[in-house]
């Protein structure tokens, strides 16, 4: 299962139904990361190996391809943004359909963009 790190604009009750569902994931929250940048965030989750999970459409892309063009790799980067923040089942539910198809080594260096496609129930 993915291991994934949940910036600082995701809530625990996310964070537990993933764990519950197999997934290893850390919180911006529990690593005293809540109020540092993109960047920062991005710089955790690479250098831990960590896919990093965001709601944060407007300025995450703007900093991975910054961090990038500084010469660096990250561990890959979800993006939810048609989503609010409290439909948990709904994000599980695409984050199960995106790990029966990557690993964390497939995604390295992808930025991937959930949209209506993984909002279709895991049988």
């Amino acid at each position: 299962m993915l291991r994934i790190y949940l910036d600082a604009d995701t809530s625990e009750a996310l964070a537990k139904v993933l764990r519950a569902e197999g997934f290893e994931v850390v919180r911006a929250h529990d690593v005293g990361l809540d109020e540092e940048d993109d960047i920062a965030q991005i710089r955790w989750a690479s250098e831990h190996g960590y896919v990093l999970f965001t709601f944060d459409a407007k300025t995450m892309p703007k900093a991975i391809d910054e961090w990038q063009a500084m010469g660096n790799e990250h561990s890959g980067v979800i993006i939810c943004e048609q989503m609010p923040k409290d439909a948990v089942s709904v994000i599980v539910r695409r984050l199960k359909n995106v790990a029966q198809v990557h690993t964390n080594e497939t995604l390295r260096n992808v930025t991937l963009h959930l949209g209506a496609v993984w909002d279709k129930p895991v049988n």
